[in-house]
């Protein structure tokens, strides 16, 4: 949902929400993601749920709000959502370009010149890509890749090894140049013993699963206005109905 308008049912969601004013809940997990920016030693998430559970638009929510969550020192990062579902991300030195491209357009235009210059190797292969990211290091930049749909990847087990993986792990704890939120309907480490990888990528540190909507987060939802009303689309009555334990499992797979 792209445009400025919301829909006449705010019930109805095709996919990933795009529209803030629609997005609901998930405050813990947003804050657990925030937290592990800030620290000393950022730490890379795996978000794990089932399908139509909300990992795109957890994801997605997150990049369009994190500087609310990390006040002091938001000039330290940028922070991009790619989903590796798309043709970019199908080959090694496609998936390096979508990251640069989408970091270079988050980078304010005073800044550009000094950090664009680490990206200019052609090709931007393995090698060009782990010192982009080390020279933004050293520039005091550390990216924030929010991954979505890591499962696109394993369909490309000969562009995407296990020197690939190792190289983005080094980054992240080596160098601590680089940190990475990943969503997958399972835990790396369980897709790692199924594709027989041997790379420590997929032992993130950190795992969030994500699970229904809580009652509160439930009657938040319920309250959600359509673009013709100032106040909720459901009137009381409704909203008590659509508060029913039946109606709660249905709308948390929705967001």
């Amino acid at each position: 949902m792209t445009s400025g308008a919301l829909p006449d049912n705010p019930f109805v969601t095709a996919g990933m929400i795009e529209d803030p004013r629609l997005f609901v809940g998930r405050k813990d997990e947003l804050h657990a993601i925030a937290s592990r920016m800030k620290g000393d030693q950022p730490t890379s998430i795996n978000i794990v749920g089932d399908n139509h559970i909300g990992k795109s638009s957890l994801l997605h929510y997150f990049v369009l709000t994190w500087q609310q969550r990390v006040l002091n020192n938001s000039s330290s990062y940028v922070v991009i959502y790619l989903p590796l579902r798309g043709v970019d991300c199908q080959t090694e030195t496609g998936f390096y370009e979508a990251v640069a491209e989408g970091l270079l357009s988050h980078v304010p235009g005073w800044q550009q010149r000094s950090l664009q210059n680490c990206w200019k190797s052609k090709p931007l292969n393995r090698q060009a890509f782990s010192d982009a990211v080390k020279q933004w290091k050293q520039q005091g930049k550390l990216p924030v890749l929010c991954l979505d749909d890591f499962e696109s990847l394993l369909k490309y087990p000969d562009k995407f090894d296990n020197g690939f993986y190792d190289n983005l792990r080094s980054l992240m704890d080596n160098s601590n140049a680089l940190m990475l939120v990943v969503t997958s309907r399972k835990p790396l480490g369980v897709y790692a013993n199924e594709h027989r990888f041997v790379s420590k990528f997929f032992n993130i540190a950190h795992t969030i699963s994500l699970n229904e909507l809580t009652t509160d987060e439930a009657i938040e939802l319920s309250r959600l206005p359509t673009r013709s009303t100032n106040g909720a689309a459901l009137s009381v009555d409704e909203q008590n109905h659509a508060r029913s334990p039946r109606f709660d499992s249905t709308a948390s797979r929705e967001l």
